[in-house]
């Protein structure tokens, strides 16, 4: 069984190649927003990796949908809904802040995943024992802090924000990690997606969308600029 791993929900893109627990390929690539190419080599590499492996036969497809870069996500997903709907390929959707947290959280200490949302706010949630324990929020660093009673790992893109507030990062009770290797990937995302895959419990990919959490910049400006 081949499995497809894609994610794009921060500014480096990845793509695996998985078969039997065996990691046959990964490309990661940065994103560059301003470039003239954008985005279209993600979609070339793709069609490059089903080609060389067994000639497309691609059994199914692993995709984070966020929360997240917002264009991002959209071309992961776009990515995926191509793929699957031509090829008939099954899907199974991975939260990004799982991809963070599940993986580090067989601690004593309970995992903080926690994404950067702009504007001083993040993406968080709390995981013990491989075990999501709250829901996914849009929250703040003040408030991830006044709700730790004892220590905690606080790992993620959002561990900037705490930084660029001088918040507790030298404190003796918190572990923050934002080091490459915490940070969401294919082959973490193929990973989590792994058992709902053997399970056969697949997504519909024609109502799949991407995992926001919050509006764009463009729908809170208009909705200030619409105020009855």
């Amino acid at each position: 069984m081949k499995i497809l791993g894609i994610e794009t929900s921060s500014t480096v893109f990845s793509l695996s190649v998985y078969e039997d627990k065996r990691l046959l390929c990964e490309i990661k690539r940065s994103r560059q927003p301003h470039s003239g190419s954008r985005d279209a080599g993600l979609f070339t590499e793709a069609r490059q990796l089903i080609d060389e492996f067994n000639k497309g036969e691609i059994t199914a497809l692993a995709v984070s949908i966020g929360p997240g870069m917002f264009t991002s996500l959209r071309v992961g997903l776009s990515l995926a809904k191509g793929l699957a709907l031509a090829k008939g390929i099954p899907t199974v959707a991975v939260n990004t802040l799982d991809v963070i947290g599940i993986p580090l959280s067989f601690t004593k200490e309970p995992v903080i995943a926690v994404i950067n949302a702009f504007h001083q706010e993040i993406y968080a949630a709390v995981y013990e024992w491989g075990k999501r324990t709250s829901a996914y929020k849009l929250t703040t660093p003040d408030m991830v802090l006044d709700h730790i009673e004892g220590s905690a790992i606080i790992a993620g893109s959002g561990v900037d924000v705490f930084r660029k507030k001088g918040l507790a990062i030298n404190s003796e009770k918190l572990i923050f990690l934002e080091e490459d290797f915490v940070l969401p990937s294919a082959v973490k995302v193929v990973s989590i997606a792994l058992p709902k895959i053997k399970a056969k419990e697949f997504d519909d990919i024609e109502v799949l969308e991407p995992f926001y959490i919050k509006k764009t910049d463009a729908e809170r400006n208009y909705n200030k600029t619409n105020v009855p």
